[in-house]
């Protein structure tokens, strides 16, 4: 690969086909003039990632011609995309303080010349700080949303993800579920084991289920010995082997950290119907839920 050698950039790493590696410390955006510390402004209205790249991705197509840019979190998973992907490519690995804040990739369909990579890399530094706090917020607000004990997401984020889920369903026409698990007995792990060993029970539980879903369900503690999965896509077919895949899962534990354990759950299913708002739809899960329970428990009901 034909590279240019090392760039210092004041801002961080690029990558293309026509050049390689180098790593400097960024430059604070009001020491890089009143462009940059303007952008640096605009950028710093809103804490939310996603439209902190689309912002920035609008504003500095005032200052250089490009075609659209594609940026990948620290977890190297999630992307936001603005614009489309063109031929000639500059990446950038962006850090702050030896915190990784992911990487940014800037397309366009003719090559970047060296003044222009300068304004990009100027431009770049508008960016690091807000994003920096953006990621912050975004990780805060990810540990309020998350269960401490399981690590999978609780009750408050259930709610704002059905409102979103069913919403996007409904607009789009799409099928959605809703499982509602229950671990049967439950109570009785404590009262025989200790509170300890019914706290490996839930996690136990948690993590055969994460195992089981997909990677596009989400995966909620309700509180207590309850679990919600929404399965996008998938109507009462799917719905209902997804649910008996997990029950069954679960059943096959035979021991949790080394303690022999007999667990089994019920569980109630729900497809969304037209027009049909959050709370009824998550209702009619909870009311399968308890007709599972009602009639042997160890079993899935399609409410």
């Amino acid at each position: 690969m034909e590279t240019l050698g090392h760039i210092h950039t004041g801002n961080l790493a690029l990558v293309n086909p026509l050049q390689t590696h180098g790593t400097v410390v960024p430059t604070a955006p009001e020491n890089l003039g009143p462009r940059v510390l303007e952008l640096s402004s605009i950028l710093q209205t809103t804490l939310d990632v996603e439209t902190q790249i689309n912002l920035f991705g609008k504003e500095i197509q005032r200052y250089l011609a490009i075609d659209g840019l594609q940026y990948t979190l620290p977890d190297d998973e999630s992307i936001v995309l603005y614009g489309h992907e063109a031929s000639h490519r500059a990446t950038y690995d962006l850090k702050l303080e030896d915190k990784t804040l992911g990487s940014i990739r800037v397309c366009r369909e003719l090559p970047f010349i060296d003044k222009e990579i300068r304004s990009l890399e100027n431009l770049l530094c508008a960016l690091v700080y807000p994003l920096r706090n953006a990621l912050s917020y975004k990780q805060a607000v990810e540990l309020a949303s998350r269960d401490p004990l399981t690590g999978i997401y609780n009750r408050m984020a259930l709610k704002a993800s059905l409102t979103r889920e069913v919403d996007l369903a409904q607009r789009q026409d799409l099928p959605l579920s809703v499982l509602v698990i229950d671990i049967d007995h439950f109570k009785l792990f404590n009262d025989q084991h200790g509170h300890t060993f019914g706290d490996d029970v839930l996690v136990a539980v948690s993590q055969t289920i994460a195992n089981t879903v997909r990677r596009s369900d989400l995966l909620f503690r309700f509180g207590g010995e309850e679990f919600v999965v929404l399965a996008s896509h998938t109507a009462e077919e799917g719905a209902m082997l997804l649910a008996e895949r997990i029950r069954q899962n679960i059943a096959a534990l035979s021991t949790v950290r080394g303690r022999d354990a007999a667990i089994t759950v019920s569980v109630g299913i729900a497809r969304l119907q037209d027009k049909e708002h959050a709370d009824r739809f998550f209702e009619r899960a909870d009311k399968a839920l308890y007709a599972a329970k009602n009639n042997g428990r160890n079993r899935s009901i399609l409410g």
